[in-house]
C-alpha cells in the first residue's frame, strides 16, 4: 500500500468514526425514540379500557422510569421501568389497585418516531384474580 493509499484509508476510517459518533443513542438528546414527559395512557384488558396518565423519562442507555396512574373505571397506580432499544419500548409496572390488590403489568410496543406514541401488547398478572391475561396498551402525548 502506498503512502497515498494509506492516507486515504485513514481518512475513510476517521469519517466513518465521526459519522457513527454523531448518531445519538437511546437516552441521548436527539434520539428519535426517546420518551419523556406526560402521556395519556390506556390499557385494555378483558374488554375493559382503563385510562389515565403516565409520566415517563428516558435516561442514558435507554433505561426508562416513571409512574402510571389509571383512574377509570378504577384507580390503578404503579411505578414504570424498562428499556428502549431501537424503536421498541419494553416496560413493566408493579401496581396497586382498589381493594389493596397488587400485580404486575408488563408490555412491549413500537414507539413512533419522535416518541409521541407507543402501542403494543401487554400481560397482566393480578394477585387478586390469580390469573394472567392479555392486554393492549397505548401511551400518547396529550393533544390538548
Amino acid at each position: 500500500m502506498t503512502g497515498r493509499q494509506s492516507g486515504m484509508w485513514i481518512g475513510f476510517a476517521m469519517a466513518a468514526a465521526a459519522a457513527c459518533s454523531s448518531n445519538p443513542m437511546p437516552g441521548e438528546s436527539g434520539y428519535p425514540y426517546n420518551m419523556t414527559g406526560a402521556y395519556d395512557a390506556a390499557v385494555e384488558a378483558l374488554g375493559t379500557v382503563y385510562v389515565g396518565t403516565a409520566e415517563i423519562a428516558t435516561s442514558p442507555g435507554g433505561l426508562i422510569y416513571g409512574k402510571i396512574q389509571l383512574d377509570s373505571p378504577e384507580t390503578v397506580i404503579g411505578d414504570v421501568e424498562g428499556t428502549i432499544s431501537g424503536d421498541t419500548l419494553t416496560w413493566e409496572s408493579h401496581y396497586e389497585r382498589a381493594g389493596g390488590c397488587t400485580g404486575l403489568l408488563s408490555g412491549s410496543g413500537i414507539i413512533e418516531e419522535g416518541g409521541g406514541v407507543v402501542t403494543g401488547d401487554a400481560v397482566v398478572d393480578d394477585d387478586c384474580s390469580g390469573d394472567l391475561f392479555d392486554a393492549v396498551f397505548t401511551f400518547g402525548r396529550p393533544t390538548s
